[in-house]
């Protein structure tokens, strides 16, 4: 009831509607441009300006992707319950134009700036390490820019969602259809125009004009929120759906004495309606929590009282396991996203040849995502409006494939991508040898980028099928009240993904590389 109160509120409100969603999706445009540029190519900018090795640079930014995306979980969790979603999409625009600054200040304040090797190979063997302030002020800058993707992130969407809360029907579902085709593309368009325009602005014009770039779309984007303030609609938060969850929890473990009868006769749950809901079986233990009479036998009757704290409604405790049921499609995800990590192609593609066909023009190493993002976008963009209307037409089925066969695709498409990427190491790790370049950190293989491109359209396939999938999945299954929940799933996906793969990265580099071995992560790939 309270929900649809708030409706009637926003109801009589001439904010909203259509005109609101270029600028939500414009501000969250912004903020994954800057971040998909500095994970696509802070690699290089350690290894080249840093002077750091492969694997400790690699663990740096398998740590904040990690960051990046692990932090959207409290992002959502603050602005479904405490501060609303424009409170949390603008305050965390203000700390991602705080990293943008510090990662720009790194280039510019020459106690920040790295020593420079001069005409010596700038490698990790060049032998000048980064000072304590100068790697403290880029972690910092890091650690603010993974905070801007923590509330921009999971709360746009919902955002938008909010801004059409006082539509219905029809008009509305046509609305949302639109709202969530312009977020996909401009997924898929952001990181285009990070890994290629940014990207290439970093290597040809230096990381100074490069880094002063992010911080301009970063200063625009918060200065576009804060102007366009007064059209949005701004829903409260519920604090009391958070509390609920903690409330059945603790509910189901002080009532777990409560026995069940067989045949379920006898039993009654407190209901906030005139209807009389029971709830399901599935995770039954839970039931216990808004249990409100229980017949043990003729003789003893258990009454609990409704307003106490030991009984919470039956849509407190489906809510809950709502929640818990995605648990099991969310896990598995954790694993093909581990293979899709894209750090080690980046650096790859630096050892390779990046011309362009007999052209002189060569692809910056940063650039090599730039078939996953293709791939992506155009999938994602052609899929529901094209391909489904077509597999409809063949299969006469209103939904042809459910969200959970677009995940199991995506896992298929994850195992494809991993085959293609040893297949292709393999190959220029013997073409490196061939051409005696074990111990040239600077040598390029005589192979063409372009080798990388077939693993990169299979993890572009992964996230389109996969990523969407799952997204959309969430969407669905959790209560409306934790919107911001369900876009964070997948962002938690990945940064336990990298988090993964940063333990990995240490572990392979500690162990392999023990007596003094060259172990299988040199900091010279060639090796």
């Amino acid at each position: 009831m309270e929900y649809t109160h708030r409706e009637e509120q926003v109801h009589r409100s001439e904010r909203g509607g259509l005109q609101t969603i270029p600028f939500i999706i414009v501000s969250e445009g912004c903020e994954r441009i800057v971040n998909t540029a500095v994970t696509a190519n802070i690699i290089i900018y350690l290894t080249k300006e840093y002077h750091m090795g492969a694997a400790p640079s690699a663990v740096i930014v398998f740590s904040y992707q990690a960051a990046t995306n692990f932090l959207p979980i409290f992002g959502a969790i603050l602005s479904d319950a405490l501060w609303g979603h424009f409170l949390t999409i603008s305050l965390t625009l203000i700390a991602c134009t705080i990293g943008a600054v510090l990662l720009w200040l790194t280039t510019m304040v020459p106690i920040l700036v790295a020593e420079n090797c001069g005409n010596k190979d700038q490698n990790s063997q060049c032998g000048h390490s980064p000072t304590t302030l100068q790697l403290f002020v880029l972690l910092t800058s890091l650690v603010f820019l993974s905070i801007g993707a923590s509330g921009v992130r999971p709360c746009s969407v919902p955002f938008g969602v909010d801004q059409f809360a006082h539509w219905s029907g029809s008009r509305k579902d046509r609305a949302l259809k639109v709202l969530f085709s312009w977020y996909y593309v401009s997924m898929g368009g952001s990181a285009i125009i990070s890994i290629t325009l940014i990207v290439y602005l970093q290597d040809k014009l230096g990381w100074k004009i490069g880094f002063a770039i992010s911080v301009a779309i970063m200063a625009f984007a918060t200065f576009l929120n804060i102007v366009t303030s007064p059209i949005y609609v701004k829903m409260n938060p519920q604090k009391s759906t958070w509390l609920s969850l903690v409330q059945v929890i603790f509910a189901a473990i002080r009532n777990r004495h409560v026995q069940f009868p067989e045949a379920g006769n006898g039993m009654q749950y407190h209901n906030t309606g005139e209807l009389e809901v029971v709830p399901s079986t599935k995770m039954r233990f839970l039931n216990r929590a808004c249990v409100l009479r229980v017949h043990a036998d003729s003789s003893n009757t258990e009454v609990l009282n409704a307003n106490s704290s030991n009984v919470c409604t039956v849509e407190q405790v489906e809510d809950l396991k709502r929640i818990l049921s995605v648990i099991p499609m969310w896990s598995p995800m954790i694993t093909s996203l581990l293979i899709q990590q894209a750090s080690f192609r980046v650096l790859q593609a630096d050892t390779m040849d990046r011309h362009i066909g007999s052209t002189k023009f060569q692809m910056p190493a940063g650039c090599i995502p730039i078939f996953e993002v293709i791939t992506f976008t155009l999938w994602s963009g052609c899929f529901d409006r094209f391909m489904m209307l077509f597999l409809r037409k063949i299969t006469g089925k209103v939904l042809v494939l459910s969200h959970k066969q677009r995940m199991g695709i995506g896992v298929l498409f994850s195992i494809a991508s991993a085959i293609a990427a040893s297949v292709v190491e393999s190959i220029r790790r013997k073409q490196a040898i061939k051409q005696d370049l074990q111990g040239n950190t600077n040598g390029i293989v005589n192979m063409s980028v372009f080798w990388l491109a077939p693993q990169c359209v299979f993890a572009g396939l992964t996230s389109a099928f996969g990523s969407i999938g799952h997204m959309e999945f969430y969407y669905v299954v959790l209560p409306k009240t934790m919107s911001s929940l369900a876009m964070a799933l997948l962002p938690l996906a990945i940064g336990v993904a990298n988090i993964v793969g940063t333990v990995i990265v240490k572990l392979v580099k500690v162990i392999t590389a023990r007596g003094g071995r060259i172990g299988w992560l040199p900091d010279n790939l060639n090796q």
